[in-house]
Protein backbone atom coordinates (compact mmCIF):
# COMPACT_ATOMS: atom_id res chain seq x y z
CA UNK A 1 0.00 0.00 0.00
CA UNK A 2 0.99 3.40 -0.76
CA UNK A 3 -0.11 7.12 1.02
CA UNK A 4 0.23 10.00 -0.83
CA UNK A 5 -0.18 13.26 0.53
CA UNK A 6 -1.61 16.04 -1.65
CA UNK A 7 -1.65 19.72 -0.76
CA UNK A 8 -4.64 22.12 -1.61
CA UNK A 9 -6.10 25.10 -1.40
CA UNK A 10 -10.13 26.12 -1.24
CA UNK A 11 -11.90 28.36 -3.71
CA UNK A 12 -11.89 32.02 -2.45
CA UNK A 13 -15.64 32.01 -2.97
CA UNK A 14 -15.80 29.27 -0.23
CA UNK A 15 -13.82 30.46 2.16
CA UNK A 16 -15.18 33.75 2.25
CA UNK A 17 -18.79 32.03 2.29
CA UNK A 18 -17.12 30.41 5.40
CA UNK A 19 -17.29 26.57 3.66
CA UNK A 20 -13.99 26.31 3.73
CA UNK A 21 -14.43 22.90 5.51
CA UNK A 22 -16.68 21.32 3.11
CA UNK A 23 -15.37 18.73 0.87
CA UNK A 24 -16.68 20.40 -2.32
CA UNK A 25 -14.51 23.90 -1.24
CA UNK A 26 -11.50 22.59 -3.36
CA UNK A 27 -10.51 25.07 -6.34
CA UNK A 28 -10.82 23.20 -9.77
CA UNK A 29 -12.25 20.25 -10.67
CA UNK A 30 -13.79 17.62 -8.68
CA UNK A 31 -11.87 14.71 -9.52
CA UNK A 32 -9.46 15.11 -7.26
CA UNK A 33 -12.05 14.85 -4.29
CA UNK A 34 -14.50 12.54 -5.70
CA UNK A 35 -11.51 9.99 -5.98
CA UNK A 36 -9.68 10.65 -2.62
CA UNK A 37 -10.82 8.43 0.49
CA UNK A 38 -9.87 10.96 2.95
CA UNK A 39 -10.13 14.91 3.08
CA UNK A 40 -8.68 17.11 5.67
CA UNK A 41 -8.96 20.89 6.40
CA UNK A 42 -7.55 23.88 8.23
CA UNK A 43 -10.22 26.56 8.15
CA UNK A 44 -9.89 30.59 9.74
CA UNK A 45 -11.97 31.49 12.70
CA UNK A 46 -15.15 32.93 11.96
CA UNK A 47 -16.58 35.89 13.54
CA UNK A 48 -19.60 33.83 14.64
CA UNK A 49 -16.82 31.54 15.80
CA UNK A 50 -15.20 33.62 17.96
CA UNK A 51 -18.66 34.59 19.25
CA UNK A 52 -19.04 30.92 20.16
CA UNK A 53 -15.73 29.84 21.34
CA UNK A 54 -15.11 33.34 23.60
CA UNK A 55 -12.71 34.68 21.37
CA UNK A 56 -11.87 38.27 21.03
CA UNK A 57 -12.47 39.42 16.97
CA UNK A 58 -8.92 40.73 17.29
CA UNK A 59 -7.42 37.56 18.68
CA UNK A 60 -9.47 35.21 16.12
CA UNK A 61 -6.89 35.66 13.21
CA UNK A 62 -4.49 32.97 15.61
CA UNK A 63 -6.56 30.38 15.45
CA UNK A 64 -7.41 27.36 12.72
CA UNK A 65 -9.68 24.67 13.00
CA UNK A 66 -8.64 21.48 11.48
CA UNK A 67 -11.05 18.19 10.56
CA UNK A 68 -11.94 15.85 8.42
CA UNK A 69 -14.41 16.63 5.70
CA UNK A 70 -14.12 13.03 4.06
CA UNK A 71 -13.03 9.89 5.57
CA UNK A 72 -14.65 7.11 3.62
CA UNK A 73 -12.88 4.06 6.24
CA UNK A 74 -13.01 5.82 8.91
CA UNK A 75 -14.50 7.28 12.09
CA UNK A 76 -16.14 10.16 12.48
CA UNK A 77 -13.25 12.96 13.08
CA UNK A 78 -14.37 15.58 16.06
CA UNK A 79 -12.33 18.83 14.83
CA UNK A 80 -9.60 20.14 16.81
CA UNK A 81 -8.60 24.69 17.04
CA UNK A 82 -4.81 25.67 17.21
CA UNK A 83 -3.41 28.69 17.66
CA UNK A 84 -0.92 30.12 15.52
CA UNK A 85 2.53 31.75 17.14
CA UNK A 86 5.55 32.69 16.60
CA UNK A 87 6.94 31.31 13.10
CA UNK A 88 3.91 30.33 12.01
CA UNK A 89 3.68 27.37 14.24
CA UNK A 90 0.12 25.63 15.13
CA UNK A 91 -0.16 24.22 18.68
CA UNK A 92 -3.45 22.68 20.18
CA UNK A 93 -5.36 25.00 22.07
CA UNK A 94 -7.86 24.40 24.38
CA UNK A 95 -10.99 26.52 24.04
CA UNK A 96 -14.56 26.11 25.51
CA UNK A 97 -17.83 27.11 24.29
CA UNK A 98 -19.41 29.77 25.36
CA UNK A 99 -23.20 29.18 26.96
CA UNK A 100 -25.31 30.97 25.59
CA UNK A 101 -28.28 33.05 27.90
CA UNK A 102 -31.93 31.98 27.28
CA UNK A 103 -34.45 34.49 27.64
CA UNK A 104 -33.85 37.60 30.43
CA UNK A 105 -30.58 37.67 32.24
CA UNK A 106 -31.31 36.94 35.95
CA UNK A 107 -31.82 40.10 38.21
CA UNK A 108 -33.20 42.11 34.86
CA UNK A 109 -36.98 41.30 35.12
Amino acid sequence: GCSIVFLHHASKGAAMMGAGDQQQASRGSSVLVDNIRWQSYLSSMTSAEAEEWGVDDDQRRFFVRFGVSKANYGAPFADRWFRRHDGGVLKPAVLERQRKSKGVPRGEA
